[in-house]
């Protein structure tokens, strides 16, 4: 009877730990993701914002008439009815500063985008007319008050040469011309930290992939390392632009390897090199990592180390995440009720792959 209150105690552990995974909302991400593009002109500042629209819309509370329109052009109507609001927002989170002098704003337009993903962005054009040796800009938009993980990067073009930048709610003033390299890379590193832990088709299928190989850690090791080959192989081609998919094909067979994977586990088909599939359906998930870094357009003189650094964030997030359930898994194997235990997480895994899949081939 101990033994059974255990089993059953790490089962509903390890379901708590796998619900928590997923996310409120039907995307397999999370994170909240911003663009800027600043212009450093002798003269002014220009500035085109871009933010998720779909946010903004909840936070002003306009979300049934976004969510009805059905064309960007109907967005932007709703995009226009809402300006006012949302360039007073914008003005009053984001400042620009040239010798410490505040540089006051003038918005020149707006415009709806879609991501490469389908998600809208709205983009807000400013220009803030001051001149100055140096350029400081200080930003506060989203959070404090809508979503403290959201992510804005940052691409300067100007006298100074190119430059990119993070804003994060670590990370909230950039210094025109100032490069500190150690803060780049950790701001990619955590990136990618991020991406794969709030990734959760990549969580899910990871854990659909240990679930059987839990039997020793070697399997274990073979199996993840065929998956970390192949999505850093496709991650460098995807964002190095020598490679590219359409974002919704890979998104479906994101989905589509989790469902393979798990009915895999639920007919214990004895694949002897299952690690050559996990490295296959590793090449598919690359193409998935590289999305965020190809929406930020790196320059060629940052694109290798930014590369790199990301992909570091990744795998330490990866690792993470293994370290935390292969424990459990270990000591779950030793209670007769184990395979039924991997039957219905994999069950259950596999019903969110096939709704994903379906999802996003709508």
């Amino acid at each position: 009877m101990k033994r059974l209150l255990t089993l059953n105690s790490f089962i509903l552990l390890f379901v708590l730990l796998l619900t928590s995974f997923l996310p409120n909302k039907v995307s397999a991400h999370a994170n909240s993701y911003g663009y800027m593009d600043v212009q450093d002109r002798s003269d002014r500042i220009e500035i085109d914002l871009a933010l998720d629209f779909s946010e903004l819309a909840e936070a002003f509370g306009f979300t049934t008439a976004f969510e009805s329109a059905d064309s960007i052009q109907k967005m932007e109507e709703v995009l226009s009815k809402n300006e006012e609001t949302l360039t007073n927002y914008i003005t009053a989170g984001m400042n620009v500063y040239r010798d410490e002098l505040i540089c006051e704003p003038r918005v020149t337009g707006t415009n709806v985008s879609m991501t490469s993903d389908n998600y809208p962005l709205a983009h807000f054009q400013m220009e803030y007319p001051c001149s100055g040796e140096s350029t400081r800009i200080a930003y506060d938009l989203f959070v404090e008050d809508i979503n403290r993980s959201h992510i804005n990067f940052v691409t300067i073009e100007g006298e100074k040469g190119t430059q990119e930048f993070t804003f994060t709610i670590a990370e909230r003033e950039l210094v025109i011309g100032d490069r500190n390299w150690l803060r780049q890379a950790s701001n990619f590193v955590i990136l990618g930290i991020e991406h794969i832990i709030t990734g959760y088709d990549h969580i899910l299928f990871v854990l659909c992939l240990i679930l059987p190989a839990a039997i020793s850690l070697g399997r274990v090791v073979e199996v993840v390392t065929a998956f970390t080959l192949g999505h850093s192989i496709t991650l460098g081609l995807a964002t190095l632009g020598i490679v590219s998919l359409p974002s919704q094909l890979v998104e479906a067979a994101i989905a589509l390897s989790i469902v393979f994977v798990a009915i895999e586990n639920l007919f214990k088909w004895k694949m002897k090199k299952r690690w050559i599939i996990t490295l296959l359906f590793g090449l598919i998930h690359g193409f998935g990592f590289a999305g965020i870094l190809q929406e930020m357009e790196l320059s060629s003189s940052t694109v290798a180390s930014s590369l790199l650094f990301f992909n570091l964030g990744v795998e330490i997030g990866q690792i993470a995440i293994i370290a935390l359930v292969f424990p459990l898994l270990a000591m779950a194997r030793k209670y007769k009720r184990f395979p039924a235990f991997v039957t219905t997480s994999s069950t259950l895994i596999m019903a969110m792959g096939l709704f994903w899949f379906v999802q996003r081939l709508g």
